[in-house]
């Protein structure tokens, strides 16, 4: 059985203070979420997701999500996955994509260089043949905080955008809808529904082939996904939000 894990890839006024004198809308740099993974009704682990500014780069930001099996999954299929995507204040686009999974020993890389708008694809250092970018390309996981930055609207309607894992290229449509009332254990929350077929481009977990992918985002300036459900190559996945985390401003 294989496990690829989410994401994603959380907002609070019930967490209150530090959404309260956050004023800046989207993603915060410094800011953490934890969830809970349960795959169909079993707990098999927690996803936690993170925001830093890149020292070294001015205005680039790397966003770390990283997953890990509990005790009683580690007795049936022990993963440790860490995704990280990096991408400018605003999230315009993306500018790279790593996935570590490190019970497998496999790191696929996705580089994507504007200069030549290209993007190549690696396994285990193995650099595929490149593929031509088109404008505003997102990978599977920089999509959401596109979202969050309002680089892709976070309204009513179908949103077109270009995602690509390196080794395919799609335009996928982002279905949103709502507000609508989710329960999680950090609090009740107004979120967005947005729905979507990622086509042939590999998602942040393995899904079979035409299985949606669904995040709500809360309605409110931190626009924080507060829940993830997909189906899996094997039963279905959920994340739910269970604490929040950002720097006061």
């Amino acid at each position: 059985m294989k496990l690829l894990l989410p994401l994603l890839f959380l907002s609070l006024t019930c967490l209150g203070q530090g959404a309260e004198k956050n004023q800046k809308k989207g993603p915060l740099a410094g800011e953490k979420a934890v969830y809970s993974l349960r795959w169909s009704f079993v707990s098999v682990g927690d996803v936690e997701i993170s925001i830093d500014e890149n020292s070294d780069v001015g205005g680039l930001w790397t966003a770390t999500l990283e997953a890990k099996a509990n005790a009683f999954m580690r007795t049936v299929y022990d993963f440790h996955t860490i995704i990280r995507t990096q991408f400018t204040e605003g999230v315009p686009r993306s500018e790279g994509y790593i996935r570590d999974e490190r019970g497998e020993e496999t790191v696929h890389g996705t580089f994507f260089d504007w200069s030549t708008e290209t993007v190549r694809y690696s396994k285990n250092g193995d650099v595929r043949e490149v593929l031509a970018l088109q404008p505003g390309t997102q990978d599977p996981l920089s999509v959401v905080f596109a979202f969050r930055s309002g680089a892709v609207p976070l309204r009513k309607g179908t949103h077109p955008v270009w995602v690509s894992d390196g080794k395919v290229i799609d335009l996928i449509e982002f279905k949103v809808d709502g507000p609508e009332t989710v329960r999680t254990p950090a609090g009740k929350f107004q979120a967005f529904h947005i729905t979507a077929d990622f086509k042939g481009v590999r998602a942040i977990f393995a899904r079979p082939e035409g299985a949606l992918i669904e995040v709500w985002i809360s309605a409110d300036d931190r626009m924080i996904p507060v829940q993830l459900k997909s189906k899996a190559s094997m039963g279905s996945f959920r994340s739910i939000l269970e604490e929040y985390s950002a720097p006061e401003e």
